[in-house]
């Protein structure tokens, strides 16, 4: 286990590697001059010049990477050229808001796409069947932002039920501790804030996790079906065991090791997928910090966070197949 996980670890570099290429490649490639954009389109030509020479935007290519490289290399993600403030500073105050909504919107799809997936199975083309289908293909075709747009103007505009933006009402005054809002509420004895939080996450975390319950419903429905036509699912029906016993002991417990793979690899796309639900929603996260900084065309930003979503997804990949070894004991064996 320790030397599988060695090299996974080792296989990072050159993933990681060829990422910061080409991204650091492609960011030179969107239209429009950060200096200008800094600067306005008031500014003369001397403001720009010096602004570039100051930001090492009038270097070759290869230098101003190699810098960046010798930056990362110290933990240096470079300053944001619309704040001037440090990246990875900027980064990690946002990181939590971005893990809690994903985090939240994991749980949800988990609580009720397993479920829905285990009786779509144990009753093969009944009407509940047929209606949990179409409801999970619609799940999984629907856009985000279609989906986030009718439940803004559903719960919030119309029924007033549900914040619409935010992550927090601007009248309650929260302690940061974690920087997880529904935490340091609990951890301050803050009840207000844990409700105010709890309130604003609702309705991304319900755009996020449409599409992973839909999917993970119809993974598991045709997974159990599969391992319920079984040898070993009729020799413990012909041993007398109880149904709920077969189902949950024997069908839903093989249905799950490859369930897994798709839980933690969507997570890890959720994790840098919330750009646009982010951005919708007016969450403060990294995924609405990104689409700022592309507007802005704040290189070091761009380059910060899409760095920072490929390792949280790499990440999330080796700690899945380290799960997938710890239930599996085949796949164990071959880690060693």
């Amino acid at each position: 286990m320790a030397s599988f996980i060695l090299r996974r670890l080792i296989g990072l570099i050159p993933v990681m590697g060829i990422v910061l290429v080409i991204v650091f490649s492609l960011v030179r490639f969107i239209p429009g001059d950060p200096a200008v954009t800094l600067l306005g389109p008031g500014a003369t030509q001397e403001q720009i010049d010096a602004l570039r020479g100051q930001l090492d935007l009038d270097k070759s290519f290869p230098v101003q990477f190699l810098n960046y490289v010798a930056g990362l290399l110290q933990g240096d993600f470079g300053v944001s050229l619309k704040t001037g403030e440090p990246v990875a500073q900027e980064i990690l105050a946002r990181l939590p808001a971005t893990i809690e909504l994903a985090v939240l919107a994991l749980l949800a799809a988990i609580v009720i796409g397993i479920p829905i997936g285990v009786l779509s199975a144990t009753r093969p083309n009944s009407m509940f069947d047929h209606i949990t289908r179409v409801v999970s293909l619609v799940g999984v075709s629907m856009p985000a932002f279609l989906l986030a747009l009718i439940l803004q103007l559903l719960f919030g505009t119309y029924l007033g039920l549900l914040p619409v933006s935010g992550r927090m009402n601007s009248f309650i005054i929260s302690e940061p501790v974690t920087g997880f809002a529904i935490l340091d509420g609990i951890i301050t004895g803050n009840g207000a804030a844990v409700w105010s939080a709890v309130q604003h996450l609702i309705l991304p975390a319900t755009v996020l996790a449409a599409f992973l319950g839909a999917t993970l419903g119809r993974f598991v429905r045709n997974s159990m079906l599969e391992v319920m036509s079984e040898d070993f699912i009729r020799t413990a029906k012909a041993k007398g065991l109880r149904r709920g016993e077969v189902i949950l002991g024997h069908g839903l417990r093989n249905s799950l090791l490859p369930a897994i793979t798709v839980i933690g690899l969507k997570f890890a796309e959720m994790l840098g997928g919330t750009i646009l639900t982010e951005t919708i929603f007016a969450w403060p996260g990294i995924g609405r910090y990104m689409f700022e900084a592309i507007k802005n065309r704040d290189y070091p930003v761009i380059q910060g966070t899409t760095l920072v979503f490929a390792l949280l997804f790499v990440v999330t990949s080796i700690l899945v197949d380290l799960l997938y070894g710890v239930l599996d004991p085949r796949v164990r064996k071959k880690m060693k």
